[in-house]
């Protein structure tokens, strides 16, 4: 599949969503102007958009827009990643730096998005039923051991206690991970910490001012805890797909 960038994507896909654009991001409005251009004149060269016919202009008279024609195979992306009912959001940290993650589930199908700091998304296909597996891939340490400790309660993330921060510390991947719906609230965050020196997970509510609690996790349990999410996203996009059928 192509690999688009964040301004790219603003052009095909318009303002607003889940994934997070990076590079836009850091950009001056000036600046944000100036690489919307460049990257229209990008598509057009690379064949993945089609210029607007003079119709097509003529019509758009007084309209902030000109609809595009998106070479199918982009456009199907942009409307997997447009039409999910649930997705599956990981922010990760590493030694090597920091990516996104996300997993966009349209009935029994997922559309993968790896987005880099620099702003490069790169999309795979695969089916909903292996979703536990991708998940686990990309939010769990390969050599993850066993948690140990009793329970933490946090009362100040920005401050942990000394023995969090102590079992926190030795982990090699830290992956913020939250399962999002159309018009959800407060979603459940996962702070997921695994490596070799065990796995420990922080749960809060967002935006709920409720505690955050540290917990170790044996791995046998995190791999359950990863699924049970990853099986929850696909029940959900399921029946968001069958309301939405019913609803026509």
């Amino acid at each position: 599949m192509e690999v688009l960038t964040d301004e790219e994507l603003a052009i095909l896909a318009g303002p607003g969503g889940l994934v997070v654009s990076p590079y836009l991001a850091a950009l001056s409005d000036a600046e944000r102007e100036v690489a919307l251009r460049t990257a229209y004149r990008g598509l057009l060269a690379r064949g993945i958009v089609d210029p607007p016919t003079p119709e097509a202009l003529a019509a758009a008279i007084g309209e902030p827009t000109v609809e595009l024609h998106v070479r199918q195979d982009v456009l199907s992306v942009v409307t997997l990643r447009r039409g999910a009912g649930a997705t599956v959001c990981v922010a990760r940290s590493t030694v090597l730096g920091q990516d996104y993650w996300y997993a966009h589930v349209v009935r029994d199908v997922v559309l993968v998005e790896q987005v880099s700091t620099d702003g490069q998304h790169r999309f795979a296909l695969a089916s909903a039923g292996i979703l536990g597996d991708l998940l686990l891939d990309a939010a769990v340490h390969p050599e993850t051991a066993d948690g140990t400790g009793p329970e933490i309660a946090v009362a100040d993330p920005d401050e942990p206690p000394t023995e969090v921060v102590e079992h926190l510390g030795s982990a090699l991947v830290r992956a913020d991970v939250v399962m999002r719906v159309p018009d959800d609230r407060e979603p459940k965050l996962l702070g997921l910490f695994t490596g070799p020196g065990g796995a420990w997970v922080l749960s809060a509510r967002e935006a709920s001012g409720g505690p955050v609690v540290a917990r170790p996790l044996t791995r046998a349990a995190l791999e359950a805890q990863v699924r049970e999410l990853a099986e929850r996203a696909v029940s959900t996009a399921a029946a968001v797909a069958s309301a939405a059928a019913g609803a026509r």
